[in-house]
């Protein structure tokens, strides 16, 4: 593997940050003396955590009613929430790597750190030096990045930059170059169009530092995205693009041209969306780093993750919209035919629009069907979702409960929904058995 560690500094002290940027929005990263924003999300109230937290934050805000000696009501506490972020964004001593798009983030975002041995921030979670942990949400805010540089000091990041988390300037991170992998409208639920969708996205290319390099692929419309900035685009085409490539039961070798010639790379699953993702990644290690990616590609947490566990074949993989599952199940189809079950960990607040449309795509393939629900606050909310499942004539029931059932009638399983597949396996007594 011709690549190394990129060079940076990892001396971050955090009495150098003045207290007002000292927050946090998750108890995950709070740090004694944080001023702590108490959220009610659709999954939890962070209120509850008020009685543990009260003495050890500066101070408390929460957008709703709530008691204790330094804890401030403010209805307007996402915003406030926002300008600290803008603060912070201006003051942390941060070098970012962007990665927005429909399909591919976590994937190049996961390989590009893993690579070049920088901080990740993303879909699966926040990994730096010796601090690993899932995040809450996949539109999180920048304080988890903040504190985490607080606590490691790592202050090289590749960060993915969802659409929502654009659209509500969670993010506004000084960027030292970005990667846009697709477009396809996807949250519609939020976003309600497709050029709202397209905005959101679009906004990542103000956070570009002057003169930084952006990479676009193939079916992303450059006009009027990048006025300030020069850039590449990769793909099949391009400036950065697949010569050919081979695959295997559950991996494939890739052959990428690049202008400092051809790179050889080993990825551990199949499918061409991985070849295209493959090109991004090198690209962007060449465009950030000049470093030269070649040889083993690592795996990525639940993204057509190959495993046997108990005696049951699975694909682990986090699809989770009707596309990136229909993509998923295409490859596993190649493979299976339609001898394999798809277990779906659907959200409590999955949209009914977005329910039918997995219960469609999972048909098309002739399998069978199962899904878990990932619980809202909303319990009637998550009771509606989970009987449009059973009406599809799917198993239903807790993840646990619908690993068991499957379990005794099926020997081939793909998972999809679900970050964290590993752990609520081992709940249900399947995972390191």
């Amino acid at each position: 593997m011709e690549f190394m560690a990129a060079e940076h500094s990892s001396t971050g002290s955090e009495h150098s940050i003045p207290d007002l940027i000292k927050f946090s929005s998750d108890n995950r990263w709070f740090m004694d003396g944080d001023i702590f924003f108490a959220f009610t999300g659709s999954h939890f109230d962070a209120r509850t955590l008020i009685p543990e937290l009260q003495n050890r934050a500066k101070l408390i805000i929460t957008e709703k009613e709530a008691s204790g000696s330094n804890v401030i009501h403010r209805p307007d506490a996402r915003q406030l929430y926002k300008k600290f972020i803008k603060a912070g964004a201006r003051v942390y001593p941060l070098h970012v790597w962007g990665v927005t798009g429909t399909k591919g983030k976590s994937t190049i975002a996961w390989w590009l750190s893993s690579l070049l041995r920088t901080g990740y921030m993303g879909t699966l979670g926040i990994r730096a030096k010796d601090v690993q942990f899932v995040l809450p949400t996949t539109t999180t805010g920048a304080d988890a990045l903040f504190n985490t540089y607080r606590k490691t000091g790592e202050d090289h990041w590749v960060v993915e930059l969802s659409s929502i988390g654009l659209s509500e300037d969670r993010l506004p991170l000084p960027l030292e170059g970005l990667i846009w992998t697709t477009f396809e409208p996807e949250h519609m639920d939020y976003h309600k169009t497709t050029y709202a969708y397209y905005s959101a996205k679009k906004k990542a290319f103000s956070y570009l530092k002057k003169g930084a390099l952006a990479l676009l692929g193939q079916n992303v419309p450059a006009a009027d995205v990048v006025p300030r900035n020069p850039f590449l685009r990769y793909g099949d085409t391009g400036d950065f693009y697949i010569l050919d490539r081979k695959e295997y039961e559950w991996e494939q070798d890739v052959r990428i041209y690049t202008p400092q010639g051809v790179s050889n790379v080993h990825l551990p699953m199949p499918g061409k969306v991985f070849a295209h993702d493959a090109v991004g990644t090198v690209a962007a290690a060449f465009l950030w780093k000049g470093i030269k990616l070649e040889g083993e590609f690592p795996s990525v947490p639940v993204r057509m993750n190959h495993v046997l566990m108990n005696g049951i074949e699975m694909i682990i993989d986090f699809a989770h919209t009707p596309e990136s599952i229909d993509a998923c199940l295409q490859t596993v189809a190649q493979r299976w035919g339609n001898d394999f079950v798809v277990i779906h960990g659907a959200t409590g607040y999955e949209p009914e629009n977005k329910s039918y449309e997995i219960i469609k795509v999972i048909k098309q393939y002739g399998v069978s069907g199962a899904a878990s629900i990932i619980k809202s606050l909303d319990e009637k909310q998550s009771e509606e979702t989970l009987k449009r499942y059973e009406d599809a004539g799917f198993l239903t029931g807790s993840s646990s409960e619908v690993f068991q059932l499957c379990s005794k009638k099926f020997k081939k399983w793909v998972i999809v929904g679900m970050r964290d597949a590993y752990d609520r396996l081992k709940e249900a007594g399947i995972y390191g058995t």
